[in-house]
This record gives structure tokens, C-alpha cells and sequence, in this order.
């Protein structure tokens, strides 16, 4: 049951960290200054903000998973997740999305939204980058907690070969 709850808590505070900076931030700029002029692609300097304002949404969000779990188990369930709606949201945008023919002034701001579209290099990059914040963030929680766990043989972890006073570890 902690395994779940850690993995929705990490997607929750991914999805509401995301959603809690980039929706405000597109609505108080408007398409004009977050969209290429005349078009439903995003600009250069919004993917870059979104680039930073996801990723560390993902750090936060991989660490939250495994501080409320106690698993490096809800680690991976939300890498998985994220993986998936994020793959799933590049497929959507790159090859399902409504190919729009007005201008983003002509459209209400939730079909905007529904129609807008990133490069193909970023739609599918994200999802990788946020799966390896997430793995970097949790798997620090657990070399928080088990500083032994996970440094293998050579350096003293676990089936160490160390001795200590002619004692095996």
C-alpha cells in the first residue's frame, strides 16, 4: 500500500508542480510571447523554461516517492508512469493532435492549449530526462537512508571483502 501512495504522491507533486508554474506562466504571457508568431509552436525561450520548471518538478517528485514509500520500488513505479503519459502525450502531439487552422488569437485559451505543439526532439526527450531526475533524486533517498546499500563489494557495501579487527563486516 506505501509503494502506491508513494508513486501517487510523486506524480502528484510532478503534475502539480508542472501545472502550478506553466499554466499561470501561459496565461500571464499569452501566446503572443510564448508561441512562434503566427504558429502553435512553442518558442525557444518557453521550451527552455518548461525544460527547467519539469525537470526539477521530477527531482522533487522522484524523492517525494521514495520519502513517503520507503521503496526504491515507487521510484521506479513513477519513472514508468511518467514514461508512459510522457511517450503517450509526444505520440498525441506529434501525430494525433488536431492540426489547427486558425491563429492562436482566434481560439478559446483550452482548445489552444489542446492543440499546441513542441518540437519532436523535446516531446520525446522530456520523458527521458525527467525518468533520469527522478531515478537520480530517489535513488539519492536511498543512499540517504542506506549509505551501505548500494556501493557494491570493492567499496565496503554489502558482501564486502573489508575486514575490520581480522572480523568480516
Amino acid at each position: 500500500m506505501r509503494l502506491l501512495l508513494g508513486i501517487a504522491a510523486g506524480l502528484a507533486a510532478v503534475t502539480g508542480i508542472s501545472l502550478l508554474f506553466l499554466v499561470p506562466l501561459f496565461l500571464a504571457l499569452g501566446p503572443e510571447h510564448a508561441l512562434v508568431a503566427g504558429t502553435l509552436q512553442f518558442n525557444t525561450a518557453w521550451i527552455g523554461v518548461a525544460l527547467i520548471v519539469s525537470l526539477t518538478a521530477a527531482s522533487i517528485g522522484g524523492w517525494i516517492a521514495h520519502r513517503v514509500s520507503d521503496s526504491i520500488g515507487a521510484v521506479f513505479g513513477l519513472i514508468a508512469l511518467v514514461l508512459g503519459f510522457g511517450l503517450i502525450d509526444a505520440g498525441y502531439h506529434q501525430w494525433l493532435a488536431p492540426a489547427a487552422l486558425a491563429l492562436p488569437g482566434q481560439l478559446p485559451w483550452y482548445e489552444l492549449l489542446l492543440g499546441l505543439r513542441e518540437p519532436l526532439w523535446y516531446d520525446i526527450t522530456l520523458p527521458l530526462l525527467m525518468a533520469a531526475f527522478i531515478w537520480v533524486a530517489g535513488s539519492s533517498r536511498q543512499f540517504e537512508q542506506h549509505p551501505d546499500a548500494g556501493r557494491g563489494w570493492l567499496l565496503g557495501g554489502a558482501g564486502s571483502v573489508r575486514q575490520k579487527g581480522g572480523q568480516p563486516r
